[in-house]
C-alpha cells in the first residue's frame, strides 16, 4: 500500500525541518575548533562537498543544494532552497551576511572562484503583485532564475533580482541592484544596475 499524501508531506516536513535543527547546531560553536566540527557536522548532508562555513548561518532544504569543492561561508549568512534549488561552484566565497533564496521554485547558479560581497541579497523569486483586490501576501510568488557564472565580483549589499544572468568575469560594483543581464568582463554600478566599464578599462 502507497504511502498517503499527507503522511509523505509531514515526512517531508520533519527531514526539512531536521536539517534545519541540524545545521543550526553546527553553526553554534566558534573559533577554528568549531569550524571543523562544522564541516564535519554538514558532511553527511553534502558529502566531500561540505563548505567551509562560519557561525551563525542558517541553511533550509539541504537536500536542494549543492557545493562544489572548497566552497566558504561566512558568518551570519542565510541560504533557502525549499521547492528550488541552488549550486555553488569551487573556490567561491559568500561573505557576512549573504542571503540567498531560491525557495518558491527558484533556481540559483553560482559558478566558481566568484566573490559575494557582505550584506548582499541574491533572490530568485518575486511576489505576484497584479490583483490589487487581493492582500499581496496571498498572491504567491513567481520563480524565476539566477545565474552568476565563474570568476564575478559582486561588490558589499547588492542586490540580485530573478531572471539574471552575471557573466563571466563582470563586476557588481558595491550597492547595485541587477535588475537585468551584466555582459561578461564588464563593470556595472548603480541602481538601477548599468555597464559602467569594463574589466580592461581598469
Amino acid at each position: 500500500m502507497l504511502p498517503r499524501p499527507e503522511t509523505l508531506c509531514l515526512r517531508a516536513a520533519l527531514r526539512d525541518n531536521a536539517e534545519e535543527l541540524w545545521t543550526w547546531l553546527a553553526a553554534v560553536p566558534p573559533t577554528a575548533a568549531g569550524t571543523l566540527l562544522r564541516m564535519a557536522m554538514l558532511r553527511p548532508l553534502f558529502g566531500s562537498g561540505a563548505p567551509r562555513m562560519g557561525t551563525g548561518c542558517l541553511l533550509r532544504g539541504c537536500r536542494n543544494m549543492h557545493f562544489a569543492q572548497q566552497v566558504r561561508i561566512m558568518p551570519r549568512c542565510s541560504l533557502y532552497a525549499r521547492g528550488g534549488s541552488i549550486s555553488i561552484g569551487s573556490r567561491t566565497a559568500l561573505n557576512s551576511g549573504v542571503f540567498v533564496d531560491a525557495e518558491d521554485g527558484g533556481t540559483i547558479t553560482i559558478g566558481s572562484d566568484c566573490g559575494i560581497g557582505p550584506g548582499t541579497v541574491i533572490r530568485a523569486a518575486n511576489h505576484r503583485f497584479g490583483k490589487a483586490g487581493i492582500p499581496i501576501s496571498m498572491q504567491g510568488h513567481r520563480p524565476g532564475r539566477i545565474v552568476i557564472e565563474d570568476d564575478v565580483w559582486i561588490g558589499a549589499n547588492c542586490t540580485i533580482l530573478p531572471d539574471v544572468r552575471i557573466g563571466t568575469g563582470a563586476v557588481v560594483g558595491a550597492g547595485a541592484v541587477v535588475t537585468r543581464d551584466v555582459p561578461p568582463h564588464t563593470v556595472a554600478t548603480g541602481v538601477p544596475a548599468r555597464v559602467t566599464g569594463s574589466r580592461s578599462d581598469r
